[in-house]
């Protein structure tokens, strides 16, 4: 009870203000990813009653993975990235402790991981903080040519994207394994399977997430792969006072996360789970689709995927709505639901069932037809008013983060409302693009960097000679919807021309 007798809410995110929603985007971290087991609960709440020596149960742990996927060693890491980082830990210094408390200071070791063309992602920042460079190899030949140099650590195949590339698994592993060269398959977004289909096509290592499709801890992954390997990452982790021992993982997550792999090779019904989310999907066309402007498709899983989607489409032309413009909306209503904005077009979106729980897909079909019904106004475009303002020159650009400055410099082309150049950063430059509107300016810029791409959207009016506004700060890689774009969060900056 509260100071005035009134009875407190129950749902700890409510007391913070935090609203939660109805998750059609399927497993995200940023969305919280999946929801625990009531088994790996029950579990995770016994494990906390006892002390154990953590040593004594990583060891144990392993042993009881190995049982459970056929994979000679686990180890359970604090999430997926943190295996990446622990497997490239283990390749660049095994358990030699002299190499390990170096680190990143790689100099003098083998310090180089490849990574096929095309299969670069966000997360091999977790290969290179440990001090190693990623190279990219685009056919057989320049991987031979990397091996023999003598510098190789590890290759680093990203799961998801390896069936259409020019350099296939079976490739890299007959000229990787007889030069002991360790090869890791990220899969971590992926079902896991017994035999599991990477290690029995030939990779060292492969990675799972806990808290994803498994169901089990948000913040636990899984390494699974040979035993020297395997080990030689887990004695870079946690509780050793080494490179990883900030990835802590918790005695209550190791049983949280055994106990799910337990249940997803007993007693999980796989079948069952699937005619569940194809029931859902049906549910919300068959409410949505009483629109006549409004059209559904099913998404059959392919490939390394194995939940189907629903792709939700309307006339733009009698329902003036885009796809982000319907998500925003359903974020702001009641019941609240979640909409992967990456899939998001000018006019369709995506569900992915799997998060959805018992008697939600009715709500979910049911807030979707009322907002493609009567489309928010807020949501239709603002015209561009005619601006005089001449921006075409050159600009020098001050950014005040939250810690730090920078200054950048832009040079900017203009044709009518229309603005383009080119951006300087600290240390990268690209294309820049935007428009005047008034007194309103709006530049766009993406700066390749590694795996990813930084993203850098200046918003802002003219004040006299000068600019200021507020930037927004993100990635734009392969995940370029608008939470990556905004993830950095914002900052102010203001410009002036340069002398």
């Amino acid at each position: 009870m509260d100071a005035n007798g009134s009875r407190r809410n129950d749902d700890p995110y409510l007391r913070l203000g935090v609203r939660p929603f109805i998750n059609c985007c399927s497993v995200r971290t940023i969305h919280g990813g999946s929801l625990m087991l009531p088994e790996v609960k029950a579990a995770m709440a016994e494990a906390a009653k006892r002390y154990v020596n953590i040593y004594e149960l990583m060891e144990h742990a392993g042993e009881r993975l190995s049982e459970l996927t056929g994979a000679e060693w686990g180890v359970v890491t604090c999430g997926s990235a943190a295996a990446v980082c622990l497997a490239a830990a283990g390749s660049v210094a095994g358990n030699d402790p002299e190499k390990m408390l170096r680190m990143p200071n790689t100099e003098g070791m083998k310090n180089r991981v490849i990574i096929p063309k095309g299969q670069r992602f966000a997360y091999d920042h977790a290969i290179r903080m440990v001090g190693a460079s990623i190279i990219e190899v685009d056919n057989v030949t320049d991987l031979e040519t990397e091996f023999d140099g003598g510098k190789v650590a590890m290759v680093c195949v990203l799961g998801v994207n390896e069936a259409g590339s020019r350099l296939r698994l079976e490739e890299i592993v007959k000229l990787a394994r007889p030069r002991g060269i360790p090869v890791l398959v990220d899969a971590a977004s992926e079902h896991i399977s017994r035999p599991d289909p990477w290690l029995t096509r030939g990779a060292n290592m492969v990675i799972y997430s806990g808290g994803k499709f498994l169901r089990g801890p948000q913040t636990t992954g899984l390494l699974l792969g040979d035993k020297d390997i395997v080990r030689a990452a887990w004695a870079n982790a946690s509780p050793h006072q080494a490179f990883g021992r900030p990835m802590k993982v918790s005695k209550e997550d190791v049983i949280g996360i055994l106990t799910a792999v337990e249940i997803w090779f007993g007693e999980r019904d796989h079948q069952g789970e699937e005619k569940k989310w194809r029931d859902d999907l049906a549910i919300i066309a068959a409410l949505i689709t009483r629109n006549p402007a409004v059209t559904t498709k099913v998404i059959e899983p392919q490939d390394v995927v194995r939940v189907p989607r629903l792709v939700v489409a309307w006339d733009k032309a009698k329902i003036k709505l885009a796809g982000v413009g319907l998500r925003q909306a359903l974020l702001e209503g009641e019941p609240r639901v979640m909409l992967d904005d990456m899939e998001a077009t000018e006019a369709s979106v995506q569900i992915d069932p799997f998060g959805l729980q018992p008697g939600e897909a009715k709500a979910v079909g049911t807030r979707i037809a009322e907002v493609l019904a009567a489309p928010p106004k807020a949501a239709d475009a603002i015209k561009a008013s005619p601006s005089k303002l001449q921006l075409a020159g050159d600009w020098e650009i001050r950014i005040k983060f939250l810690n730090g400055e920078a200054t950048h410099h832009v040079k900017l082309g203009q044709n009518g409302q229309s603005l383009s150049g080119s951006h300087r950063t600290q240390y990268s430059e690209s294309s820049i693009e935007g428009s005047v509107s008034g007194d309103r300016v709006e530049l766009r810029s993406a700066h390749p960097y590694e795996g990813t791409r930084l993203s850098f959207r200046f918003e802002g009016e003219v004040r006299g000679d000068a600019l200021a506004g507020t930037v927004t700060l993100g990635t734009s890689g392969t995940h370029a919807g608008p939470v990556n774009l905004g993830q950095f969060g914002s900052a102010s900056w203001s410009a002036t021309r340069a002398r």
